[in-house]
């Protein structure tokens, strides 16, 4: 359920924030090729393909027969094949049903899906399609390959996964351990080999002769080429490059952009096991983006993704290399990349901040909305992810300070900070204004504590905060005329030489915003009656309510997002009264907390109130 909340009254909080996205009857589809990719960690090359051509390096095991040269049609196999619903290995039994120039295509036996597949057609767009696409971009595999051979197997089957659970399934994989001979293999690492340059494709649930079914040959046949160029590429990498193969040859925007939708901070270089379907949606529009801003030329589209998957520079570096043709860098593409992303629709100004007409019904979910001066944002955010909020600038007056402030928890992870002004009635952005001067300000100390939730499965468990460090930093910045919102971006970046390998297992990264007006037409007494000077104590019951009404039922999610909405509200309207001058309303909340009867249920508003009341006392 995808659910997006606007910091307004409680009665809007509570009568229609949520909307929710149907779901296809299919369950979404996933690539298993990262499987492979992790067991093969620290293996060098297979050593035919190191030896660049060395007839006295033996291929595999086969012999001298070398009897895929003489395959013929009808003629039965036996591969490993690997079933992701148990994590063991099977052996699966196929007939070749086609060979072509390029291609040889096996059927699984007692598949009764494989009898609906349009060979004719599925050669046909494998050799007018997908491989000159996919080698026009991307290069050319192993030509002959581990077994001799210069075409290419596919094994059509049901590859055993979690569909009938209703959880994602595996539409393909390439298993890089068959590019081995059996004896390369370590004996620790849980890989097979077929001695064969091999694509797995999907036959259940996956729909044969469909778009969708060919964008998945599409995707695993840009993972062979790419593991034949380089190896040692980060997932994110060759997966973005596998994704965006399936627009090249024509078969349109993935289903898991979607998903990215869900949790727009997802980090583009970390390929967390956890969230996927995200991973593949953002790195499609990662690449889909630079595109549409920089590779207006099939000829330079050509260029840049071949010279990104042979470059001996992997993740961001090879980024930046490719992207330095055209004076810019990964991360100011990805600050770009991440606005349009945000705020892309048809029509809007610049075009740099939209995918133009590649992509046009199409954006994520701002964070929150805020109406009212001063306002305070706390959130956290991914490294190599960004959060946005929009704020109405209608009371801000002239010009508007904005203080920040973020914790250094994770790999001395690092924050940018963007501030876009617009009209939002003529669909332009005025202005753009970075907050340069934050820096590491603070000695370690208790950092902003992150809001533990209750209803959430880690409950509400007090536990002590490491010490951190914390960067800090503000601007004071005219209101541009005309502008009549701003949209905040908060981008988590990761030192340059800290390996996109080491940021899968990090954290996000807690920060918090201070807004307010500063210029004139800004009043404190006007701000002091748009933010409430005493306690909403019906929106304190109502938190109490859903916080002691326990998580064990369906609607669990649902109501720990309007718990977080009431929590951000409160402290907003606390905030709000520490810029009008007023010190009690915190305590006002605190005193009501600490005479609940059940006072632990609330410890993680509790603790927000009072790391408040801290960081008021810091700034001041």
């Amino acid at each position: 359920m995808q659910k997006q909340f606007r910091l307004l009254a409680l009665t809007a909080l509570i009568s229609g924030l949520f909307s929710s996205v149907a779901m296809a009857a299919t369950p979404p589809a996933a690539d298993g090729t990262h499987y492979f990719s992790a067991q093969a960690k620290g293996m060098k090359a297979p050593a035919w393909q190191r030896s660049s051509g060395d007839r006295r390096v033996i291929r595999n095991t086969f012999g001298e027969a070398e009897k895929l040269l003489r395959a013929q049609v009808g003629d039965r196999e036996t591969f490993w094949t690997f079933n992701f619903g148990n994590n063991t290995w099977e052996q699966t039994e196929a007939s070749l049903a086609a060979a072509s120039d390029n291609f040889i295509v096996y059927l699984e036996k007692g598949n009764q899906r494989c009898s609906e597949i349009d060979l004719g057609k599925l050669i046909s767009e494998l050799e007018q399609n997908i491989y000159p696409t996919t080698t026009r971009y991307f290069g050319q595999e192993n030509r002959p390959g581990i077994d001799n051979e210069d075409r290419i197997t596919i094994l059509l089957m049901d590859i055993k996964d979690n569909a009938a659970q209703g959880k994602s399934y595996t539409s393909g994989y390439f298993n890089r351990g068959d590019c081995y001979r059996p004896d390369e293999i370590p004996a620790d690492s849980d890989l097979k080999s077929n001695q064969r340059e091999m694509l797995y494709v999907d036959t259940d649930p996956s729909e044969v002769n469909t778009p969708e079914f060919y964008a998945t040959i599409a995707h695993e046949l840009q993972h062979l080429i790419h593991f034949h160029h380089d190896a040692d590429e980060y997932d994110w990498v060759d997966e973005g490059c596998a994704q965006i193969n399936t627009w090249f040859c024509g078969y349109g925007h993935p289903r898991q952009i979607s998903a990215f939708q869900k949790t727009p901070d997802n980090s583009l270089v970390a390929w967390s096991p956890w969230n996927q379907l995200a991973n593949y949606g953002q790195t499609y529009l990662w690449n889909l983006y630079l595109i549409s801003r920089y590779l207006k030329t099939d000829a330079a589209r050509q260029q840049f993704f071949n010279s990104l998957v042979t470059s001996r520079k992997a993740g961001i570096d090879g980024f930046n290399a490719a992207l330095s043709q055209f004076k810019t860098n990964f991360s100011e593409a990805f600050a770009n990349f991440y606005i349009a992303s945000y705020l892309n629709q048809p029509g809007l100004k610049p075009a740099t901040y939209t995918y133009d007409k590649l992509l046009e019904d199409y954006s994520l979910p701002i964070n929150g909305y805020y109406t009212s001066f001063p306002a305070m944002i706390k959130d956290s955010v991914s490294i190599w992810g960004a959060d946005m909020s929009k704020i109405n600038l209608a009371a801000a007056g002239s010009r508007i300070r904005v203080d920040f402030a973020g914790d250094l928890t994770t790999l001395d992870n690092q924050f940018e900070v963007i501030l876009l002004f617009a009209d939002e009635v003529e669909k332009k952005v005025i202005g753009r204004h970075h907050i340069t001067n934050i820096k590491s300000t603070t000695a370690r100390r208790t950092g902003i504590s992150r809001v533990m939730l209750p209803g959430h499965n880690n409950g509400d468990y007090d536990y002590p905060a490491p010490p951190v460090k914390t960067q800090m930093g503000h601007s004071e910045v005219d209101v541009p005329k005309g502008a009549d919102v701003m949209y905040l971006l908060v981008i988590g970046k990761a030192p340059a030489d800290v390996p996109d390998s080491m940021l899968s297992w990090s954290s996000k990264s807690t920060y918090r915003i201070d807004i307010k007006g500063i210029g004139s037409h800004t009043n404190v007494t006007a701000a002091a009656n748009i933010a409430p000077m005493t306690m909403r104590s019906d929106l304190l019951a109502q938190y109490i309510e859903l916080s002691g009404s326990g998580s064990a039922n369906s609607d669990s999610d649902e109501r720990a997002s309007y718990l977080e909405a009431m929590h951000k509200q409160i402290l907003n309207d606390v905030n709000n009264a520490f810029a009008a001058g007023n010190q009690d309303l915190a305590e006002e909340y605190l005193n009501s907390i600490a005479a609940y009867d059940r006072p632990e249920i609330l410890g993680a508003l509790s603790r927000s109130l009072l790391a408040q009341k801290a960081f008021n006392q810091l700034q001041n």
